[in-house]
């Protein structure tokens, strides 16, 4: 009977030796069967950015039992708020674990700093640097208090979220701090150092993972591109001068062209939440610029150029992280000065035009001489010639071709005619 049990026992110990190394093979074979999503944030933080986070967290949400990790290459000198807090929410709702990763030489500043901080783990390269995050003003002044202290809270709840240096990370914000590789490990912002993507993946467990990398394409930089309140206020501006132009020249397709400039203007502006009142600036300084060339020597050109710029600058000087450089102000002014040069341009050749005659108006040749081409009788037209023209011609007496004729009248395309009296 004690050998049965023993036999049994044994037999049990086999089996569940055996089921223990198929788990064990399983679970291998899975782990090498598992991705890491890599989204290459080398660029502003703006509605392309935005859009290729939300195209890899929605790839990482539909594929949650292969993704062990999502990792987003950071490399940037900031952004827009909006689009950092969209980002952050995106990170927020991912269903695998998310990674900051610094590579070497790269930049995380201004709004870039705070995704960072917003990720489950955090990796510099050595090289790299971290910081810059006070928010400023459009000339890149310091921003009011309150704004700092918001964003100093923001960024404290961020780092203290996931058990990081909460004071470190406010210095970047309240006194513009910057940190590099090793000073951010020593500190506690950085979870841990990798000298590349490869030895970050190994020390994260996923040295045999595939990668899917999420790199920007067309519609991210056509995105990035109309998202600045700079490219809104210039697509605005040129949309009004290609009605201009076709009130002066009529044509259908720069109407056409205009309408899809101010519909890409408008769609940009609501990618980005550019505030109403700038984009009310420029619409109005357009307006008023259209009004002085129509009716021009009131003035209103001076004033409408000046709401469009304050326009501009405006939408800038509500984004805590963006600065109006000096390209952006030199596209500007160059935008605005070339607009008012073209519009001077068009009221001067509207004008010389209005002063020349016009060919084809028959008043222009009253009191003027010309031949008889034809036999011209009181109930029967005849034929002029007048300033190289040939006219139809009536009068209220005979008149003999080849006489010289005077026109007294014109009525419609007809020109009334009396003989010239001969000397």
């Amino acid at each position: 009977m004690e050998e049965k049990r023993l036999i049994a026992l044994v037999l049990a110990i086999a089996h569940l030796s055996l089921l223990l190394a198929f788990l064990l093979h399983a679970g291998a074979a899975l782990a090498a069967g598992r991705e890491a999503v890599v989204v290459e944030l080398r660029m502003d933080i703006d509605a392309g950015a935005e859009e290729l986070v939300r195209r890899a967290v929605s790839y990482a949400s539909s594929r949650q039992a292969s993704v062990g990790a999502l990792v987003l290459e950071i490399d940037t000198d900031g952004g827009w708020a909006y689009a950092m807090d969209r980002i952050i929410s995106l990170l927020t709702r991912c269903p695998c674990p998310t990674v900051a990763f610094v590579p070497k030489n790269g930049r995380c500043f201004s709004a870039g700093a705070y995704i960072f901080m917003a990720c489950g783990k955090t990796a510099m390269a050595p090289g790299s640097a971290i910081g810059s995050c006070m928010p400023v003003d459009a000339m890149g002044n310091p921003a009011d208090e309150k704004v700092v202290n918001a964003m100093a809270a923001r960024m404290r709840a961020l780092a203290s979220s996931h058990g990081r240096n909460a004071t470190a990370a406010e210095e970047m914000v309240l006194e513009n701090a910057d940190y590099t590789a090793e000073e951010a490990l020593r500190l506690g912002l950085c979870d841990l150092l990798a000298s590349d993507l490869n030895d970050l993946l190994a020390k994260l467990g996923l040295e045999d993972a595939s990668l899917t990398y999420f790199r920007p394409d067309w519609h991210v930089q056509f995105l990035s591109t109309i998202s600045n309140p700079l490219v809104q206020g210039i697509l605005m501006w040129a949309a009004m001068w290609l009605i201009l132009v076709d009130i002066f020249h009529p044509t259908f397709i720069l109407s056409v062209i205009a309408i899809a400039l101010l519909a890409l203007a408008l769609w940009g502006a609501g990618v980005i939440h550019t505030h109403p009142l700038a984009l009310i600036l420029v619409a109005l300084g357009s307006a008023l610029t259209l009004v002085e060339l129509k009716k021009p020597g009131i003035g209103f050109e001076v004033v409408g150029i000046l709401l469009i710029a304050a326009g501009i600058v405006f939408a800038y000087q509500l984004e805590p992280f963006m600065v109006m450089g000096v390209p952006e102000l030199a596209v500007l002014v160059v935008a605005l000065a070339g607009g008012a040069l073209l519009g001077y341009y068009l009221y001067a050749m509207r004008a010389a035009l209005k002063k020349r005659p016009k060919l084809h108006e028959p008043e222009r040749l009253l009191g003027r001489t010309g031949v008889a081409k034809t036999d011209i009788r009181p109930d029967k037209p005849g034929v002029v010639l007048a300033e190289s023209e040939e006219w139809t011609a009536i009068s209220d007496e005979f008149i003999p071709a080849g006489s010289k004729v005077r026109i007294i009248s014109v009525e419609g395309l007809v020109l009334k005619v009396r003989e010239e009296e001969k000397p």
